[in-house]
């Protein structure tokens, strides 16, 4: 007994480490840098934060039922051990069993190395409470940050011994380390005013407006931060900020397939996307949905993945790896992939998963019957003859072309033929295969799938991508999540993720973190989101070292704070909103429904020209942005005379001269595919433009107008513009200032709407020059 436990000891010993994060610098200001001592007569105001929790936890865990419960332990490895449960310590990949032996010794054991029936006993009594979680996180951030300082360090001294370097290389390479050790240095926590305007823009897409921001650095409650987290995660700003995103990485547009030429409405996809964000629907779900759909798009939004790929089978699985896994397969496509392991073979295997899904109707037969089984060809032919002999139609027109090819997209559904389509190309050399010849579905890596327990071959590999043994998709989706909270992925590019990680992504002992998380929250978006907002590393001040190519690609940047980032164009462009607008998320684009009772009309029932043109007119509007008391918005509601909604709400995307396109919407042709970098006709359109001049100074402008006729001072007015485009409140020079660019020049000659409009005017300019400042424009 006692080699046994001599053994145990050792072996976890060898497993299990206990990070120390003493001495790590913090970075105070640009100019000094101190070090954390671990003199307890030093504690901070955060360690005695921590102190607290360890008592909570403490206190759960001897209130722990399964405690005291002595059972035999096994590990992954099948060795076993006899010992009492005594409870859990640290969150996901780096949680530990707590075992007491037979002398009486606690020893930590990693819960990733017990049994899969061990793991399950204990996974209930896991923490999964945000802070907890947050903390891990802080902690493996700052034991990198550490440790790769040290390094530096290190290396610095060994800098001028270095005999394969010239004097000119020495000299770049040590401000090259330099550098790096100033970004190895964590930097402070951001004020309220900082992490206000940072999660308002994070979570909810946009800044906050003047009542909000107020509420918040009022608020003297401790845990303010934490509530207005969860607050905006279950706000409709947060549905529209990560429909924004997934937009963008789903292609989704007007039209839906990749002409986008209007036929199909894409009303139904997009409400779909913001519902499974509302209702915080479990991301492997969602993407298993994408995957497996069927049916016409207002019975089953989902579908618009695969249809808005229509007809392009091959490039479809391409975006499905770059979307769902970050690894980027086309080129094998055509040839064996010249870098990463994937050969042109592995490639049709991966298609052949999807070769029996068509997603037009071809032919005749049941799918290109409409509802009341009337045949499409037929009930149109019957009403352009009705619109005909009512003089409808042009004296040369035979036809109504908008009535055809609208009635015509009952045949765009997705359907599982049951004939595999995919074959070797015509040209395929290798000697693995013939050309030509066809191809049975098989993955590449991770696990193989038995065909037999699926209805249909994508349903298998549905089910193999969202699996959690899958190696690439939920390190995937928390690479992509992470660099939506920080600015830069773990692992960038995102859409190219290497096979082997470590000494690729940033930091590697984190990555497996999150990605362990993911799957003990079972993969809810908003609790994942809720852990990155929550922990120290989000909250601190951005980094405005901005990090090297070589430190990204070599994964040796650690994240001493998010990224200092420009704002999206969808967060401008929301701002703007935020600021002309009473209520930025009042508006919000309808459609669905309707589109659905108008497609499953009874077409038969279409008996007149009149109901012919009414059926017309209603799927014209089927499309529509409604206020929250249900009133459909007319042309009346605009400011300046442009209606301002989020962009959430707008067209898929807006035209190539809009506001938006010009800061950087994507044309939704290809993933991801949105820019944020500057240019000149920005500059003009900002110092120049319809909306920062003419609507942000309009008297309609809902800051103008709350200034305007408002009851403050014209000081308690610049704080109110202050707070509202910056979040924060103005020093007296620049109160000063804009006080003197408040002063409207009136005359006695002018009229009551002259005088309201010159003084909207001078309102305007200074929340106009206010937008024009990089500090509205970048998130800090």
């Amino acid at each position: 007994m006692i080699t046994i436990i001599k053994f145990w000891r050792a072996f976890l010993k060898s497993v299990v480490t206990t990070a120390s994060i003493s001495d790590i610098p913090l970075r105070l200001s640009d100019s000094r840098i101190v070090s954390v001592t671990s003199d307890l007569s030093m504690k901070t105001p955060t360690m005695k934060r921590c102190s607290s929790i360890l008592l909570v936890a403490g206190l759960l865990l001897a209130l722990n039922p399964l405690q005291a419960e002595s059972r035999v332990w096994t590990s992954a490895d099948g060795r076993t051990l006899q010992a009492e449960f005594v409870g859990t310590a640290g969150a996901g990949a780096s949680a530990v069993v707590k075992l007491k032996i037979a002398d009486g010794t606690v020893i930590d054991y990693p819960v990733s190395k017990l049994s899969e029936q061990d793991r399950l006993f204990v996974k209930g009594n896991l923490p999964t409470d945000p802070a907890a979680l947050a903390a891990e996180i802080d902690k493996l951030v700052l034991t990198k940050l550490k440790e790769s300082y040290y390094g530096l360090r290190d290396e610095l001294a060994a800098l001028p011994a270095k005999a394969d370097l010239t004097p000119d290389e020495k000299v770049k390479r040590k401000e090259e380390i330099e550098r790096e050790m100033l970004m190895c240095v964590p930097n402070e926590l951001t004020n309220d005013n900082q992490f206000l305007r940072r999660i308002y823009l994070d979570v909810a897409g946009r800044i906050p407006t003047y009542d909000e921001a107020e509420a918040f650095l009022n608020d003297r409650a401790p845990n303010k931060r934490a509530v207005l987290i969860d607050k905006l995660l279950d706000s409709e700003g947060f549905a529209m900020r990560m429909y924004n995103y997934f937009g963008d990485l789903l292609r989704v547009r007007e039209g839906i397939t990749m002409m986008g030429n209007g036929d199909l409405k894409v009303d139904p996809y997009m409400e779909w996307i913001k519902a499974s964000m509302r209702e915080d629907k479990p991301y492997d779900q969602m993407v298993r949905e994408l995957l497996t759909a069927k049916g016409k798009i207002w019975e089953e939004p989902a579908v618009g993945y695969l249809v808005s790929d229509q007809g392009m089978r091959l490039c479809n699985l391409s975006n499905t790896f770059t979307i769902f896994m970050g690894t980027e397969i086309t080129c094998a496509q055509c040839h064996d992939h010249p870098f990463e392991e994937v050969y042109q073979m592995d490639f049709f295997k991966m298609a052949a998963f999807m070769g029996e899904v068509e997603t037009s109707a071809r032919g005749g037969g049941n799918m290109m019957m409409m509802s009341g089984g009337a045949d499409y060809r037929a009930e149109v032919d019957r009403m352009n003859k009705v619109l005909k002999d009512a003089g409808k139609l042009r004296p040369n027109q035979n036809e109504d072309q908008n009535l055809g090819q609208w009635i015509g997209t009952h045949r765009m559904q997705v359907v599982d033929s049951g004939n595999n389509a995919v074959k070797l190309p015509h040209d395929y050399h290798y000697d693995d295969g013939e050309p030509n010849a066809p191809v049975k579905p098989d993955t590449y890596f991770g696990e193989k799938m038995d065909l037999s327990k699926f209805e249909t071959p994508r349903e298998a590999f549905a089910d193999w991508v969202v699996s959690p043994g899958n190696p690439r998709f939920t390190i995937n989706a928390v690479n992509r999540f992470w660099k939506i909270a920080f600015g830069l992925a773990q692992v960038e590019p995102v859409y190219n993720i290497p096979g082997h990680l470590d000494g690729q992504a940033q930091n590697y002992e984190l990555l497996s973190f999150l990605e362990t998380m993911m799957k003990d929250l079972d993969y809810s978006v908003k609790d994942f989101f809720r852990v990155l907002y929550n922990s120290q590393t989000y909250q601190r001040e951005a980094e405005t070292l901005t990090p090297s190519l070589t430190q990204v690609d070599k994964g040796t940047y650690h994240f001493p704070g998010p990224v200092l980032r420009r704002m999206t164009a969808e967060q401008i462009w929301d701002s703007l909103v935020a600021l002309t607008t009473a209520d930025p998320e009042s508006v919000t684009r309808k459609g669905w429904e309707d589109y659905k009772t108008i497609m499953n009309v009874d077409f038969s029932s279409l008996k007149t020209a009149d109901d012919i043109l009414k059926w017309k007119e209603d799927w014209s509007n089927a499309s529509k942005l409604v206020k929250y008391n249900g009133d459909v918005v007319s042309r009346e509601d605009n400011v300046g005379g442009a209606q301002m909604f989020r962009a959430s709400e707008l067209r898929q995307p807006m035209p190539s001269d809009h506001f938006l396109r010009m800061f950087g919407q994507s044309d939704k042709q290809l993933i991801e595919n949105q820019f944020s970098t500057g240019s000149s006709p920005q500059v003009m359109a900002l110092l120049n433009g319809e909306i920062t001049n003419r609507v942000l100074t309009s008297p309609d402008a809902y800051l103008v107008k709350e200034i305007a006729f408002g009851k403050g001072s014209k000081r308690d007015n610049v704080d109110k513009i202050f707070l509202s485009v910056l979040s924060r409140y103005p020093t007296s020079q620049e109160k000063s200032m804009a006080q003197s660019g408040m002063r409207a020049k009136t005359d006695r000659d002018m009229n009551e709407q002259q005088k309201t409009q010159a003084e909207a005017m001078a309102i305007g300019n200074v929340i106009w020059a206010l937008v024009n400042t990089r500090e509205f424009l970048f998130i800090q």
